[in-house]
């Protein structure tokens, strides 16, 4: 790599501690998305509903959290992004205390949505909080930090979830956020930054009308797409309409609930490409490893967690890693770099079977998760890096946005090919699914290659 920057400016004391706040309340909410999956078999017998039915208890959650997406950046603006995190943060707690609470499986779905959509300003406004913090020449490190303590969540809610469940109920679940929650709250009155309040221009009413209708129903209906029926389609084709209409209208306003302008500039429009192909292809194999386990390798249920949580806990030290190669060498390097290392572990995965040395399994998935971690966090740099101040909530919102519609097709278009793949054979149905996950590691390595070229046009105009 050449370096971009040769120098590192030092990180106050005080940005640290408020970047650990923001990461503490990130832990939070991922946390709280993968420790009620734990639950959902015991909240389906104590509130005596079919599984189908409890299932939106997890669904409503990231339905509540794309919905709040696109609202972020004005409430940001009029009360400064450390009040509205904090806000964030309260409304996350009392939601907990509410779905502890629920009587019923509809007031706890009910609940769950209003969590969610907490849970969504949570994570934006942090990130805004951190951005405005820093600065672009320091933003690598701190949210390599933020991303490595978030990315720990999915790999301890489970584990943690799977204790309390086997001493207590499940409302311990929405308990636990409580302690965690309260030390962020008071953490934050003393480290976090309120940020300036502004005059926000009035709100496009009804550019958040489609984008509110349009997300959610997009993001529900990929997830869905592997599940035949024409309802599925019918919302997606919803979803896609009215995410079609936001777009141009978006375009035609002069102050848009989300500025859309901003993907025309080469390194935001690139460094966004990266994020959505790059979670596509990380949120496919979270869907499909598990089942590659138990179906093609013969792992059993527990087994297979077991086996995939040294490639969680690679993903999250190289995000840390990520960080400050990211503000020495730029997002694109790092970025580019990561995508050639999952494509690299991701080709050989369809000749591994049953009979396959677990250490190689294991090895491969190792290189993986450290090619993940270098990958899609350094795009994600790479966008905020590139705005300015006043526009940096709009960026925050278009990264999670495009990460989790990535993240949502990546899913859908691995479980379709395996499931046809399947009714040959789980040696056919994995090969083309991985074959799925190799396309969009080069789609995603060649998005990299354009945040890379973009970035270093962009400092060459800066100097010239």
């Amino acid at each position: 790599m050449t370096d971009l920057r040769t120098d590192l400016p030092p990180i106050p004391r005080t940005v640290w501690l408020a970047s650990g706040v923001m990461a503490l309340g990130g832990f939070l909410g991922n946390m709280d998305a993968s420790i009620v999956a734990v639950g959902l078999e015991s909240m389906r017998h104590s509130l005596g509903v079919e599984l189908v039915a409890i299932q939106w208890v997890a669904t409503a959650y990231l339905l509540g959290l794309s919905a709040a997406l696109p609202l972020t950046p004005w409430l940001g603006r009029k009360y400064g992004a450390g009040r509205l995190w904090l806000g964030a943060l309260t409304a996350f707690l009392l939601t907990s205390v509410a779905c502890a609470l629920a009587p019923d499986a509809g007031t706890l779905i009910g609940f769950r949505a209003v969590q969610g959509m907490a849970a969504g300003v949570m994570v934006t406004a942090g990130q805004t909080v951190i951005g405005l913090a820093v600065g672009p020449e320091r933003l690598g490190r701190t949210m390599g930090t933020l991303a490595l303590v978030v990315g720990l969540a999915p790999v301890v809610g489970p584990s943690v979830g799977g204790f309390l469940l086997a001493h207590f109920s499940w409302p311990v679940l929405f308990w636990l956020n409580l302690p965690i929650g309260l030390l962020a709250f008071g953490l934050a009155l003393r480290y976090v930054p309120r940020g300036d309040r502004q005059q926000p221009p009035p709100m496009d009413w009804r550019g958040l009308a489609m984008v509110s209708l349009g997300l959610p129903l997009l993001v529900y209906a990929l997830t869905e797409l592997g599940t035949p029926g024409s309802l599925t389609i019918a919302l997606a084709a919803v979803g896609a309409a009215a995410m079609g209409l936001f777009t141009w209208w978006s375009l035609r306003m002069p102050h848009p609930v989300l500025q859309l302008r901003l993907a025309a500039r080469p390194v935001m429009g690139s460094a966004l490409a990266a994020v959505l192909l790059g979670g596509a292809g990380m949120f496919g194999a979270v869907l499909l490893l598990p089942l590659w386990f138990q179906i093609r390798l013969g792992a059993g249920t527990a087994e297979s967690g077991v086996l995939l949580a040294p490639m969680g806990l690679a993903t999250a030290v190289f995000v840390f890693v990520a960080g400050r190669l990211t503000d020495r060498h730029g997002g694109g390097t790092v970025a580019l770099t990561g995508s050639l290392v999952v494509l690299a572990s991701t080709v050989p995965l369809p000749w591994l079977g049953p009979d396959s040395p677990m250490w190689l399994v294991q090895a491969l998935l190792l290189v993986r998760g450290a090619g993940l971690g270098l990958s899609v966090i350094p795009a994600s740099t790479a966008a905020y890096a590139s705005v300015d101040a006043a526009e940096l909530g709009h960026a925050t919102a278009l990264v999670n946005i495009v990460l989790r519609v990535g993240g949502a097709l990546g899913g859908a278009l691995c479980v379709i090919v395996l499931s046809q793949g399947l009714h040959t054979g789980p040696a056919t149905g994995f090969g083309w699914a991985f074959g799925v996950l190799a396309v969009l590691c080069v789609l995603s390595t060649a998005a990299a290659t354009w945040v890379r070229r973009a970035e270093r046009l962009s400092a060459m105009d800066r100097k010239a």
